[in-house]
């Protein structure tokens, strides 16, 4: 029972909620244009209307370790695990001005494909080489602004809950715009759809953990394919740690 009732304020309040959201963030896009062309408001809205889903989750919980290890001020190349669209919302935790890299596909999405839009995140296409070009450009002039760059290198969902290979584009882009490279893993948004129908966990635990960066000058001497392992390694390391957590022993 209390899965449902889990599952009905879940997807009232996002159903409700998000019309409202994606006007007042139009709203505050043209209010905010004049002065605010970074977008800093859009992304503070985006963060707090992240947050607010969790909120009406009162049987949840939301964990974050590692935030002394985000810097304010210092752009990143932010890696994380990818487990499903809850993602979108939970890494919004990471307390840092940054912007999402995503597939078209999303951008497709009623609702959310606008509020990326406004945000002014970057999209690609996959299999598409005109696209990738152009998505490592504009975060290369993300970076030089001194704004972050949010990028799953596994560059879709897991289908396992296994953390997959990882590519290398936001290894090279840390590389050539001079950056450090920020892993984070994350828990619980996979396994937060329960598998019996569409009703969620009633209880769930959710896990943030932002590890100690990649320094530049480690960055500059390593190269891509070291940098993709040691990354792949340190977030699989800490996502078995998240589980052992989460898993409730027999």
């Amino acid at each position: 029972m209390l899965n449902k009732i889990h599952t009905v304020l879940f997807l009232s309040y996002f159903m409700v909620a998000a019309p409202v959201l994606v006007l007042l963030s139009a709203v505050l896009f043209v209010l905010c244009w004049p002065f605010d062309r970074k977008r800093k408001v859009q992304h503070r809205f985006t963060t707090f209307i992240a947050k607010q889903h969790f909120f009406f989750l009162p049987f949840c919980r939301v964990v974050v370790k590692g935030r002394e290890y985000a810097a304010k001020g210092q752009p990143y190349v932010i890696t994380s695990n990818h487990q499903s669209m809850l993602d979108i919302l939970l890494l919004h935790h990471v307390p840092l001005y940054f912007r999402w890299v995503s597939k078209r596909e999303v951008y497709r999405l009623p609702l959310v494909g606008q509020l990326l839009w406004l945000r002014g995140d970057m999209c690609i296409k996959r299999g598409d080489s005109k696209s990738a070009r152009k998505m490592m450009q504009d975060c290369s002039d993300f970076l030089r602004k001194g704004i972050s760059v949010m990028m799953f290198p596994e560059g879709t969902r897991s289908k396992t809950g296994q953390i997959g290979r990882f590519k290398g584009g936001a290894f090279a882009l840390a590389k050539s715009g001079n950056v450090a490279i920020l892993p984070v893993a994350i828990d619980g948004t996979r396994s937060f759809f329960g598998g019996k129908g569409w009703w969620f966990n009633a209880r769930q635990l959710f896990q943030v953990t932002i590890m100690p960066p990649i320094s530049v000058e480690e960055v500059a001497r390593t190269d891509v394919n070291a940098l993709q392992e040691k990354v792949h390694e340190l977030i699989c390391a800490e996502h078995s740690r998240m589980l052992a957590i989460s898993t409730p022993t027999p």
